[in-house]
């Protein structure tokens, strides 16, 4: 039986539901062309009750005026912008939306102590947030009022075609402007209301709170464009502030590491499967990052479409479809990643393992390559990860050996996915352990010390190779971001199989994106909470 958390959705929202929302197709034999902006930005809420077959009415107004618009532009992304409130302007409240009480309250001396109230009244439920003062003190009312505002909205998951036909168009740069300008605060207001949820001890950690200010800044800056009117003017200031952006949150991972590690050290953490709090803040973390993945994507897919000296910069040979290749070369890919790997590894050891790769494409056996669409740095990401551990273990395991076993690369493409298989002989992991290597901060290597200087992000030669427990979690996450996934089959005492599956098909490809709202905040608070809160494919 399904457990009747699964039909509780709070309602914040009053919002009509009446027509099925529509996706794109799945499979290779689509023949409409699809536009980027046949998605919406900041999909509203359900009420509670069973909605399966229905979706939103985004559009729907008294007078009926939007019902019947069907903009090409960016204007059929913006249900935000379209829909009309009945009690006022763009930001006002609707009906039954809850706006927190910003006046001071008690401090928890632990988060999770506290539980989410769900007060069921008819077919309202509404989920009180005790109230924290970081963001009171980072953002004014008003902007606070407008995070509650956005929040309330889930973001939209865009497809890796729907990327691919937006970029292939050449469409104005305004449709680009409107769309993320209403889809970043949708993302970052989901993300700031779960930092507020963080432990007292996780917030006061410097580098924690850096973050926490650093994602408040960027939606403060974002809300100055909420309403400016399209000029050249205008998306000149839009891409220095997404430039700003971007690089104000490079080094988010290795900062919100080592606020973890100090947390843990300070006997407040215990980075274990089965503790409670550990689970909290791994699913916290899963979701933190995802989003930051995908507000990174859609920046970065903006500025290589529309700022001519970064596409020339990013894109030399004009291979590129903004940040999407639609021939990814995965060995290409696979064997730059090793080679860079090599690079750290014999820094450290003196030496390293060789590679031996393989290849076959099943749908076209003539290939000499497998290729797909799909984002090289993304690609990248994986297998350099992989690569580290794989010649890590190798190394420690053959120290006294005379020769070296080569790390094996296997990859396979089907009609509906691409498969990746790299085999090391690096001695394994025993189950007792393989329990734990996808645990944010879990490591067998010793703990590195992060420089306070920027760090050029999770992939740049300036960050350890080993020692911060984030390379397999954080690969997963990428493959998991377009649907893929990442396993791993190990045999104790002779070495190790990871499996790296995305999709091969683009329209399947799917942003994977986290939702905040009850359960999301039972779960950081509760892990027994089961709702679904993660856009998914269907």
């Amino acid at each position: 039986m399904a457990s009747p958390g699964l039909f509780l959705r709070p309602t914040s929202l009053s919002i009509p539901i009446n027509t099925m929302r529509s996706r794109s197709g799945s499979s290779s034999d689509l023949k409409i062309f699809r536009s980027i902006s046949q998605d919406r930005p900041g999909t509203p809420r359900p009420q509670t009750g069973s909605v399966n077959t229905e979706s939103f009415d985004f559009v729907r107004s008294n007078s009926g005026t939007h019902a019947s618009r069907r903009s090409s532009t960016l204007g059929s992304w913006d249900p935000i912008m379209s829909r009309s409130c009945s009690s006022g302007g763009l930001l006002s409240p609707r009906p039954g939306t809850m706006i927190r009480d910003l006046s001071p309250r008690p401090s928890l001396s632990r988060a999770f102590s506290g539980s989410a109230v769900l007060a069921n009244s008819s077919s309202a439920i509404v989920l009180e947030v005790e109230e924290r003062k970081q963001v009171a003190n980072l953002l004014s009312f008003e902007q606070i009022q407008k995070m509650e505002f956005y929040s309330k909205f889930t973001p939209t998951s865009v497809s890796l075609s729907h990327f691919l036909d937006h970029g292939a168009t050449g469409l104005r740069v305004e449709e680009s402007y409107l769309f993320l300008r209403r889809e970043i605060p949708v993302r970052l207001a989901n993300m700031l209301m779960e930092l507020e949820l963080l432990p007292t001890e996780l917030l006061t950690e410097p580098a924690c709170k850096s973050i926490l200010t650093q994602y408040s800044q960027s939606f403060s800056d974002v809300l100055e464009f909420e309403n400016l009117t399209p000029s050249e003017k205008t998306y000149e200031d839009f891409n220095k502030l997404l430039s700003v952006i971007r690089h104000r949150h490079q080094d988010t991972v290795p900062h919100m590491a080592e606020a973890l590690h100090n947390l843990r050290d300070a006997g407040n953490l215990n980075v274990n499967s089965k503790d409670r709090l550990n689970q909290a803040i791994q699913y916290f973390l899963d979701r933190l990052y995802m989003s930051r993945i995908s507000i990174q994507m859609l920046v970065s897919q903006h500025k290589a479409l529309y700022c001519p000296e970064e596409s020339i910069k990013s894109n030399p040979g004009g291979r590129l479809k903004g940040t999407i290749d639609p021939k990814c070369d995965a060995v290409d890919v696979a064997r730059n990643a090793f080679e860079n790997a090599t690079f750290l590894c014999e820094q450290i050891y003196m030496d390293a393992p060789k590679l031996n790769i393989e290849w076959v494409d099943l749908t076209d056996g003539d290939k000499d390559s497998v290729d797909f669409v799909y984002i090289p740095s993304h690609l990248y990401h994986m297998f350099f990860e992989v690569f580290k551990n794989s010649m890590r273990a190798t190394m420690e395991f053959h120290e006294n050996s005379d020769t070296i076993p080569e790390i094996n690369v296997r990859i396979v493409k089907s009609a509906q996915d691409i498969s990746i298989k790299v085999c090391d002989q690096g001695g394994g992991i025993s189950r007792s352990v393989a329990e734990n290597i996808f645990l944010y901060l879990y490591t067998s290597a010793t703990r590195v010390k992060l420089s306070d200087a920027d760090m050029g992000g999770t992939t740049s030669t300036s960050t350890p190779m080993h020692g911060l427990g984030y390379g397999l979690p954080l690969s997963r996450l990428y493959a998991r971001y377009f649907g893929g996934d990442m396993k791993v089959a190990s045999v104790d005492g002779y070495g190790t199989d990871t499996y790296i599956y995305l999709r091969a098909l683009e329209s399947d490809a799917r942003e994977t994106l986290p939702i905040f709202n009850a359960s999301s905040s039972n779960k950081i608070r509760d892990t027994a909470n089961q709702v679904e809160d993660w856009t998914k494919d269907e």
